[in-house]
């Protein structure tokens, strides 16, 4: 059973460099960039739920209408030092999947492309006019 991620910050260029949603990409993990895509995007999700997580946890510890006395020095420096790390990965992730995009999901060979070719291995094949004039002795 595949479990979907959540949203990431990167959605919209990679919905935008496949030229369809993430739910269609899903479908099409035999193209090696998609799937490598998606992959490092699922890792991106855990990281950026997390950060959000962290963030939480800081925003409820230093609120304003919070007793000062109850804060943590170590708690905080914890948090501080989670929040950091996570957003190093956070930001490794997204270069990563930021580099594949520059580097460009293969596109479909255009319709001129195809046929080009295609004419191209058809005359590879066809006889040449001098095999179809020789005849053959006759025994």
């Amino acid at each position: 059973m595949q479990t979907r991620s959540p949203a990431t910050s990167l959605d919209a260029q990679i919905e935008e460099a496949f030229g369809r949603p993430i739910t269609a990409l899903r479908h099409d993990l035999e193209n090696p960039a998609v799937r490598r895509v998606l992959e490092i995007r699922a890792m991106l999700a855990v990281v950026e739920r997390h950060l959000d997580q962290i963030r939480d946890r800081l925003h409820t510890a230093t609120a304003p209408d919070r007793n000062c006395a109850e804060l943590a020095d170590e708690d905080l420096t914890v948090d501080a030092e989670w929040l950091a790390a996570a957003g190093r990965s956070r930001n490794h992730q997204a270069q990563a999947i930021t580099s594949l995009l520059r580097a460009g999901p293969p596109a479909a060979p255009r319709k001129q492309d195809r046929t080009a070719r295609d004419s191209t291995a058809r005359s590879a094949f066809s006889p040449t006019p001098r095999a179809s004039a020789v005849t053959l002795p006759h025994r």
